[in-house]
């Protein structure tokens, strides 16, 4: 009897250790589970966390692209409006209208200058000008460019185009431009030539003080010339005291006019004598 208890103790406490160990596999089981789950959510959970990041980086680049074409097309439609208005003032200007020279939007400290500088007839003399320089190339012998291209204006019987007039604009100041640098040439010839039709202008603004300053130099130059010659027959002559002394007593009413064209001759030799590339103070 004692036997058959203990092994009856035994096979309960076996059968309890069966349940304890199947009971441990199956938590051990649904642990295993419980923990992919979780990792399958967390994965889950980041690539959802990696969308949005995803979404709002791109809302971001589509806001900023949209920003972009927003400023784009108002600088386009700025540029065009003031394409149009350009291509307005052109017909204004060819028609002799006022037109503005600034924008329409231009600070109000330059809407003076704007009223002041907007010309009602630009291009009045434009048709003058061509007709003068048709009849100039049409007299020259041969041919040449300028003559082809001014003798197409030359019998226009219809209103000139603006187009057309800027064209002769441009030939004008073509025409203006070479013949300033041949004169600042002459003017300045030791002086590089400047670079723009602007720095041309400028320079020919200088012009006319200058012709002074080479007026008085070429008749310092030939009076000098012409002492030194006298002082090579008399050597003791004092030129100063020739200038400045009067005439010798019975003969005052002498004048330095009354032999100018006895001298003329002797002038102009020393005037061929004046290498002239010197500026006399």
């Amino acid at each position: 009897m004692g036997t058959a208890g203990a092994t009856n103790e035994v096979a309960t406490l076996k059968e309890a250790v069966s349940a304890a160990e199947r009971n441990a596999a199956a938590e051990r089981s649904e642990r295993e589970k419980q923990e992919a789950r979780v990792a399958e959510v967390r994965q889950e959970l980041q690539a959802l966390m990696e969308k949005q990041e995803s979404l709002e980086h791109d809302s971001k680049t589509r806001e900023s692209e949209l920003a972009s074409a927003l400023e784009s097309a108002k600088s386009a439609k700025a540029e065009a409006r003031r394409a149009l208005q350009e291509v307005e003032d052109v017909k204004k200007i060819a028609a002799g209208k006022a037109f503005f020279m600034q924008s329409k939007h231009v600070n109000v400290n330059y809407l003076a200058l704007t009223r002041i500088r907007s010309s009602p007839g630009a291009f009045v003399d434009l048709p003058r000008s061509v007709s003068d320089a048709a009849v100039f190339y049409r007299g020259e012998e041969g041919s040449s460019t300028e003559k082809v291209i001014w003798s197409q204006y030359a019998k226009a019987g219809h209103t000139v185009p603006p187009s057309d007039q800027l064209k002769q604009l441009v030939e004008l100041h073509k025409v203006a431009e070479e013949a300033m640098k041949g004169l600042i040439v002459r003017l300045w010839p030791g002086e590089a030539m400047l670079g723009s039709y602007f720095g041309l202008v400028r320079r020919l603004v200088d012009a006319c003080p200058w012709v002074e300053v080479i007026k008085r130099s070429a008749c310092i130059e030939g009076a000098c010339r012409a002492l030194a010659r006298a002082k090579v027959h008399w050597g003791r002559l004092d030129a100063e005291r020739l200038l400045t002394d009067l005439p010798p007593v019975g003969k005052e009413y002498r004048t330095p006019e009354m032999y100018y064209k006895t001298v003329l001759k002797g002038a102009r030799n020393i005037a061929d004598e004046c290498p002239r590339d010197v500026i006399i103070e």
